[in-house]
């Protein structure tokens, strides 16, 4: 497996990350697993569709998406060092025929008597043609610390091929290693160096050059790796198909997060990787998507439950005490870390405060009492941590008590106040007629929420949000919006009410403008006027302007949206539950869906509104008469 973190690469040079590709795979073999990761890092384009500026470098990694191979630059060092031993066994050679014996220059003294004594300076940085010294440190011909030109001091520790016991090789160790290197490159192989060596060695002057020609020509072009038979993983966090991705509020439904992800198609992942990538690019990606949901409330309880058996495990092999976790800390950890769409790292550090730091402390407590304690049983009550000690037997030693810093949790608890039963009574609001008109209950209904910018929400089934809208669907959507207004204005009257119901009116009245100016359910133009998308919502506006009359068919929606939720909570029915709820959520931060469920259950057959023939469309295809 070889693995790249885009994130560390993302500003790196091609020639930088050749390299590294080379260094980390080499071409002993081609099959091999590349990760890709933080692959949105790697993004070509910015948000507002243009071309990023430096990121020519990721060029090799794309490139092996497109088919596996990868065209290597040689270096300009390797490529100019070929150069030169080219050009200068050519200039020798033409002044005097060059003699080998088994790799080593013969006529040296006769080929160089033609050449001034800096030209042969120059010669012996590349070449040998000292033969007559014997010594293992005067046959390498490198001076002492002298790394030069690749040279490399050759010692009696250094048992490379570079160290040699005989006549030394007519081109120089460093120089012979860079051709060697790029031969095994260039054919994809990796030789054995002794016998690569005696190979060379043994070419006659003009085979040499001709070796040493080609490699200079494959040094110019570059050479392939070819990995085609690999497996490439990209990895990334695409937050453009993940909207989610930024409601950070605990509060929210992770079951919902998890049915809305569910949904995430590979159309809507490359409709997302379009913000960051050219479509050529993305063709490289392929259609093999591996789409995570978000995690559920169960699969959240049971990496919980995972992480603490793993501790368990290891907390029992390493000091023979065992360990036991009642269902009561399972549900503080869920509490106390679980954000539906940060994943799992907040559950691995809660873990760690909440039992993990308490275990040196029981232990500590087990020796200074003197205990012969064999089991620790965690459990939890409000904000104290409850570790109870066993012996063998099962008989209770002790019982230590911790208090815990909760920091979700604690912003969750009621307050009981003038502000929450507002919130209940709007809440239950909005409860009532989604009821009454969805014949369901919702998904997740709060009076109190950890998020400092909201009182209470109601969240709806993902379905009613993501299904394709009728016109009946979306007064009913409006209807809903608008329950929790009209609750207050009916319970509490004018003088009462609070102003939290802004957002509902705007969000109300923009839906209705919908219907109006974009829906054509008013008129058969589609579209009444253009607008920019970022105003979308101050242009649904009603406002006083030459659209007056698209304004009063707005006002009309309204206002008979407004009448008929004042219908609904008229009825006895309706405001029993509205009643039974608004009294549990003002002294409840939430109400489960048992609870919900039981409300709703209470109303009569004869007092819920007639639902809708879900197959209403497929009959009255079948009706249309020819």
């Amino acid at each position: 497996m070889v693995y790249f973190n885009f994130a560390e690469i993302g500003e790196c040079t091609s020639y930088e990350i050749e390299d590294k590709l080379e260094e980390e795979m080499s071409t002993e073999t081609s099959r091999r697993i590349f990760i890709y990761d933080e692959f949105q890092y790697a993004a070509t384009l910015n948000s507002a569709g243009e071309e990023k500026d430096n990121k020519s470098g990721l060029k090799p990694f794309w490139e092996m998406l497109d088919d596996g191979k990868l065209h290597k630059r040689t270096s300009f060092y390797t490529t100019f060092s070929i150069y030169r031993l080219v050009k200068y066994m050519d200039r020798i050679n033409s002044e005097c025929p060059i003699e080998l014996k088994d790799g080593v220059w013969v006529n040296a003294d006769m080929c160089l008597s033609n050449f001034a004594p800096n030209e042969i300076r120059e010669f012996s940085q590349l070449f040998n043609f000292n033969s007559r010294k014997t010594d293992v440190q005067k046959k390498c011909t490198v001076p002492e610390n002298d790394y030069s030109y690749g040279n490399v001091p050759c010692t009696e520790e250094n048992d490379s091929w570079s160290c040699y016991e005989t006549e030394p090789t007519f081109i120089k160790p460093g120089f012979l290693d860079r051709i060697m290197d790029l031969y095994d490159k260039s054919n994809s192989v990796v030789s054995d160096k002794m016998e690569l060596r005696k190979k060379i060695c043994s070419l006659s002057f003009d085979e040499l050059f001709e070796l040493v020609t080609k490699l200079l020509n494959t040094a110019r072009k570059g050479y392939d790796l070819n990995f085609s038979d690999s497996i490439i993983f990209v990895i990334g966090n695409l937050d453009e198909a993940y909207t989610i991705a930024f409601n950070a509020d605990p509060d929210m439904s992770p079951d919902q997060f998890h049915k809305i992800t569910k949904n995430i198609t590979i159309v809507d992942i490359k409709e997302s990787l379009q913000k960051r990538f050219r479509n050529e690019q993305i063709a490289r990606l392929g259609n093999v998507h591996l789409i995570y949901p978000a995690f559920s409330s169960k699969s959240f309880n049971e990496i919980i439950k995972l992480t603490l058996e793993r501790y368990r495990e290891e907390v029992l092999k390493l000091t023979g005490y065992n360990l036991k976790f009642k269902d009561s800390i399972v549900r503080f950890i869920y509490n106390e870390s679980v954000f539906p769409t940060h994943g799992t790292r907040p559950i691995f550090s809660s873990i760690h405060e909440i039992v993990k730091s308490k275990l040196p402390l029981i232990v500590k407590e087990v020796y200074d009492r003197k205990l012969d304690a064999d089991t620790f049983i965690f459990s939890a009550k409000g904000n104290k941590i409850y570790v109870t000690i066993q012996d063998k037997d099962g008989n209770k030693l002790h019982t230590l008590k911790y208090t815990e810093k909760t920091r979700v949790s604690n912003l969750r608890e009621s307050s009981c106040d003038s502000e929450q039963s507002i919130v209940a009574l709007h809440e239950s609001g909005h409860f009532a007629v989604y009821a009454a008109l969805m014949h369901k209950i919702p998904e997740k209904l709060c009076s109190k929420t950890v998020a400092s910018n909201s009182g209470g929400f109601l969240m709806q089934d993902f379905d009613d949000v993501h299904k394709l809208h009728s016109f009946d669907m979306l007064m009913n959507k409006i209807k809903i919006t608008l329950a929790g207004y009209c609750a207050e204005r009916m319970i509490f009257g004018n003088e009462y009410m609070s102003v939290g119901s802004s957002s509902d009116l705007r969000k109300a009245t923009s839906t209705a403008s919908y219907i109006v100016r974009d829906y054509g359910y008013y008129s058969p133009i589609v579209t009444t006027y253009m607008m920019s998308p970022d105003i979308a919502e101050e242009g649904h506006m009603v406002k006083k302007d030459k659209n007056e009359i698209e304004n009063e068919a707005i006002r009309s929606i309204i206002d008979s949206c407004i009448k008929e939720v004042y219908d609904i909570l008229s009825k006895p029915c309706w405001r029993k539950l509205l009643k039974e709820s608004a009294k549990y959520l003002s002294v409840n931060s939430n109400m489960s869906k048992k609870k919900m469920q039981e409300l709703y259950d209470e109303v009569s057959e004869e007092c819920k509104i007639e639902k809708k023939d879900s197959e209403y469309y497929k009959k009255k295809i079948e009706e249309i008469a020819i």
